[in-house]
C-alpha cells in the first residue's frame, strides 16, 4: 500500500510537471537588420492614414489633378506633441534631410535587410545636430524631434520599398497618373503593418492564444 500510495503521488507531481506553462523566451532574430519599431511610444492615428484622401483634417485637399481626383496618402499620421523625440525605426544610414516651409523637415533613412533595401521616411520633425545625411543610426535611437506646426501638429511616417530615388519623398501620389508622379502607392506600403511584422517576437506561454 505505501509502494502505491508512492507511485500515486509521483505520478501527480509528473502531471503538474508537464501542465505548466512555459515561461515566454525571446526570439533572437537571425539577422538584426530585419528588426523595426515604431518611432514614438505611442501610436494614436491622427487624421490621416495610409492611402487616405491627402486632406487637412477639415477635408480640405492638398493637392489634386487636374481631373479633380484627391492624391492619396503614402504613410500614416500619429498624433505627437512639439518637441517630442523621434526615434529611428531600424538600424540605418540617413540618406537625406530636407526643410519644406509648409511641412517643416523630412527625414529619409536607408535599411538594408535580408529581404531588400528599405527607406523609412519622417515628415514634420527637426533633425538634431550631430546628425545630417550619412549619419548611421540604430534602432531605437533618438535622432529628431517633431516641429512645431500648431494645431496640426502631428508626424507622418512612411516605409517605402526600394532603394533610395526622388520619390522617395512623397508624402502623397495621385490614383491615377498625373502630373508626371507615379500612381498610389507605387513603392510604398503600409507603415503600421510593416513594423508589426518585424517586431522582435515573444512566443506565447502554452494554453494561451494570440
Amino acid at each position: 500500500m505505501v509502494i502505491r500510495g508512492v507511485i500515486a503521488l509521483f505520478l501527480s507531481a509528473l502531471q503538474l510537471v508537464v501542465a505548466a506553462p512555459a515561461a515566454p523566451t525571446a526570439v533572437v532574430p537571425t539577422n538584426p537588420a530585419d528588426v523595426f519599431e515604431l518611432p514614438l511610444p505611442t501610436w494614436t492615428p491622427h487624421c490621416l492614414g495610409f492611402g487616405s484622401r491627402w486632406t487637412y483634417c477639415n477635408g480640405t485637399a492638398l493637392r489634386v489633378c487636374p481631373s479633380g481626383a484627391v492624391w492619396l496618402h503614402t504613410g500614416a499620421d500619429v498624433i505627437a506633441s512639439a518637441g517630442q523625440p523621434v526615434a529611428a525605426a531600424g538600424d540605418g544610414v540617413i540618406v537625406g534631410y530636407l526643410i519644406d516651409p509648409q511641412f517643416r523637415g523630412g527625414v529619409l533613412i536607408r535599411h538594408p535587410t535580408s529581404s531588400g533595401v528599405v527607406i523609412t521616411q519622417y515628415w514634420h520633425v527637426w533633425l538634431w545636430a550631430g546628425f545630417a545625411a550619412g549619419t548611421h543610426v540604430k534602432r531605437g535611437e533618438v535622432f529628431a524631434d517633431v516641429a512645431d506646426m500648431g494645431t496640426l501638429t502631428h508626424l507622418h511616417f512612411a516605409v517605402f520599398n526600394g532603394d533610395y530615388e526622388p520619390h522617395a519623398w512623397n508624402g502623397a501620389l495621385p490614383p491615377t497618373l498625373c502630373s508626371g508622379f507615379p500612381v498610389f502607392p507605387y513603392r510604398f506600403i503600409d507603415p503600421t503593418a510593416f513594423v508589426e511584422a518585424h517586431l522582435p517576437t515573444i512566443p506565447l506561454a502554452r494554453g494561451t492564444r494570440g
